[in-house]
């Protein structure tokens, strides 16, 4: 692929992401039938499936975040927003921007970035079963989603600014 600069780079490893930690999915599936067969049928369940579980799933969708944004797949009102010529979509879009998504994605990254490094700093551990599996690995791809979340967010940022001086035509 040729990539004419740093924004579609980022943008084609949100999608890699994306891909690949949609497979996470698997990964859940696998660790409820294990725990139900284990429960059910073996009268033997586990210990870990709780924390691999929630573990597997919060992955599967803060890693997805990122592609939501590229993808246009996040909540808005279409009905209303349908109604609109492509440059008020992109005022509205640019709007919603700088007085929602940015300072929401700069805290999300704030906060998270504090969480990942006392999660390493003090070997913190689930506290939901007997397993205690460390939480900085979970922590640590909360943060990085958060990175690329706002990433994306600047790419499609810069997208509508760019619609909206060419006139309208769409990102």
């Amino acid at each position: 692929m040729n990539l004419k600069n740093p924004l579609q780079l980022i943008t084609l490893v949100n999608e890699k992401i994306a891909s690949v930690s949609s497979l996470l999915i698997y990964g859940v599936i696998a660790v409820v039938v294990i725990e139900v067969g284990g429960r059910y049928i073996f009268n033997h369940p586990t210990n870990w499936s709780y924390d691999l579980q929630w573990m597997f799933y919060g992955a599967m969708v803060f890693l997805g975040g990122a592609y939501g944004i590229k993808a246009d797949v996040h909540v808005k009102a279409d009905v209303f927003y349908d109604m609109f010529k492509p440059r008020t979509k992109a005022v509205i879009r640019i709007l919603c921007y700088l007085l929602l998504f940015f300072p929401f994605a700069i805290a999300f990254v704030n906060a998270s970035y504090g969480l990942m490094a006392n999660a390493w700093i003090l070997k913190e551990t689930s506290p939901y079963t007997s397993w205690n599996p460390l939480t900085g690995p979970i922590k640590t791809v909360m943060f990085v989603s958060a990175v690329m979340l706002l990433l994306q967010g600047i790419i499609d940022f810069i997208g509508y600014f760019k619609m909206l001086k060419d006139g309208g035509e769409d990102i």
